[in-house]
């Protein structure tokens, strides 16, 4: 900035804090190379504001534009076990992928894997969200869960934080493990400091938080889905898709793409969907009834979603918008939508870029994730888990010497 932008700058901030409430935001745009630049005013003494840089900027449409400030967030350490990764697509769009921060809406069977897969491409940090403990009929879906956490009842962001602190490949990794939902606030302000999300989560609730993070707050939500079905007389696979698509201004949300019902977002606060009775009671054939997330399954969902990521950050040969995709298991085809939004779809008119200036308020009380975190810390504090906790301590730091010694 030269000196006379500066004090246009400055001369300005007092202005727009008394009639905005928030700091000046200035932006300057790079002749050269296109990259944009930004900082915020903040007042630190009686009518004295001062500049503070921010780390980076986000351009959101086909492709999500990312401009690091090298001095606040430096390019990464390539390690030699991203040899390979970055053989792929080279140095530069390595860059721009390991210093976003990616956040994992649900840390079950297909949030697992996508979790692992950032964590092994050197992304260097990776925010996981999910309130629900590991248990024993999670096993046969969920990524490093083994029976003794399943025993300990640990929360899933746990088990998936500590494995990947184990097999993250970039060099100052960093792992957030919130045991929040997506619904309630503490959850939904940590993902807003997110500069993309994963959406893992099958209830309507969470979808309708992420649909409106991604337009409202301008932050692209990756989501997905798996439908499975049986013949009529319970003997064979029938039909088996997955789907993953972005959510992101300029492309079709998840309300106009069918992935929640509106009409149930409600029905989910009320708590209904967290009674047995009342999903045993919807047709057979209701969304709310399925069941079919089995690994196979999962790890066809994941591994979509991941390429619309990298579609979406490293757009190669210039294509960042591959359109919703469908894949059909038991046909091997693939159906691809690039329609946008309704004309009167809410989330695309009135709340694109409005932010908290809304006045949307999507979130409240979750009384099953109160309730699950409370049994943890009750759970926590019996001697049966203390004892448990240490022997499994115990064991792992005697493999960790073992692997030491080995290693001599």
């Amino acid at each position: 900035m030269s000196h006379d932008d500066i004090d246009a700058e400055s001369s300005h901030a007092a202005a727009a804090k008394g009639a905005t409430g928030v700091p000046l935001l200035g932006l300057t745009l790079g002749a050269h190379d296109g990259a944009w630049s930004a900082r915020h005013w903040q007042k630190t003494a009686p009518r004295v504001y001062e500049r503070r840089w921010c780390e980076t900027v986000r351009v959101v449409g086909d492709a999500l534009g990312v401009t690091y400030y090298d001095h606040l967030l430096p390019r990464p350490k390539l390690r030699p076990e991203l040899h390979r990764t970055v053989s792929s697509w080279g140095e530069e769009p390595q860059a721009r992928l390991a210093r976003l921060r990616i956040g994992v809406v649900g840390a079950g069977s297909v949030g697992s894997m996508i979790a692992e897969a950032l964590a092994r491409m050197g992304v260097a940090r990776v925010d996981l969200f999910d309130f629900d403990a590991v248990e024993q009929v999670n096993l046969d879906r969920l990524l490093h869960a083994t029976r003794w956490d399943a025993l300990l009842g640990r929360a899933k962001v746990d088990v998936m934080a500590r494995a990947l602190r184990r097999n993250a490949t970039a060099a100052d990794f960093q792992v957030g493990a919130y045991e929040w939902s997506i619904v309630e606030e503490e959850g939904f302000r940590q993902a807003l400091d997110c500069d993309l999300l994963f959406s893992c989560v099958d209830r309507p609730w969470p979808r309708f938080v992420l649909n409106t993070i991604a337009y409202a707050h301008l932050i692209p939500v990756i989501d997905g889905g798996v439908f499975a079905e049986m013949t009529r007389r319970g003997d064979g696979l029938k039909r088996a898709d997955w789907r993953a698509h972005v959510a992101a201004p300029g492309r079709r949300c998840l309300e106009c793409l069918e992935q929640f019902d509106p009409g149930l977002v409600g029905t989910e606060k009320a708590g209904l969907l967290a009674d047995p009775a009342y999903i045993q009671g919807l047709p057979e054939k209701h969304p709310l009834r399925r069941n079919e997330n089995v690994f196979a399954f999962s790890m066809g969902c994941a591994s979509l979603e991941i390429l619309q990521m990298l579609s979406l950050i490293i757009t190669p040969l210039g294509i960042g918008n591959v359109g919703a995709q469908t894949y059909h298991a038991v046909d091997g085809s693939l159906d691809t939508d690039h329609r946008g939004c309704d004309e009167s779809c809410l989330y695309a008119h009135s709340l694109l870029a409005r932010g908290d200036a809304s006045g949307f308020i999507v979130t409240g009380q979750h009384e099953a994730a109160e309730s699950a975190r409370s049994e943890r810390r009750v759970r926590k504090a019996t001697f049966r888990y203390r004892t448990l906790a240490a022997v499994e301590s115990t064991l792992e730091k005697l493999q960790e010497s073992l692997t030491r010694s080995l290693l001599r």
